[in-house]
């Protein structure tokens, strides 16, 4: 949950016309248990991603691409307006490159889960 929380860009997967697509996002964890992001109103990614079930992830890795980690969330994504977007965002902003992107949508965290890659000295010996 803390990488989650000190991060600010991630990648929402959705099904648009049957078919994965992953967007990345800017985005801010309210409350410990809500995600929220911006997108376009009416674009691909605030239609996939009313009423949905998503997945949601935020990833680091090392320069040497040899250790990271990964946080996955699977959760329902819903459209937020008027009180419950001002609840959601308690006074925070929500940056996002490009304009119109002034729908917010909320993930509520379902589940969570997490993985954290590091290098196997031993497997490297006989490399």
């Amino acid at each position: 949950m803390r990488r989650l929380i000190d991060h600010s860009i991630g990648r929402i997967a959705v099904t648009s016309r049957a078919l994965p697509a992953i967007v990345p996002v800017n985005y801010i964890v309210t409350g410990r248990t809500t995600i929220v992001f911006r997108t376009e109103m009416d674009g691909m990614l605030a239609r996939a991603a009313d009423d949905t079930v998503v997945a949601f992830e935020v990833d680091e890795l090392a320069g040497d691409g040899r250790s990271g980690w990964s946080v996955l969330v699977v959760g329902v994504a819903r459209h937020l307006e008027g009180s419950a977007l001002t609840r959601a965002l308690e006074g925070r902003v929500i940056t996002a490159m490009g304009d119109g992107r002034d729908q917010f949508v909320a993930i509520t965290i379902g589940q969570i889960t997490g993985r954290i890659v590091e290098p196997n000295p031993s497997a490297l010996a006989g490399v």
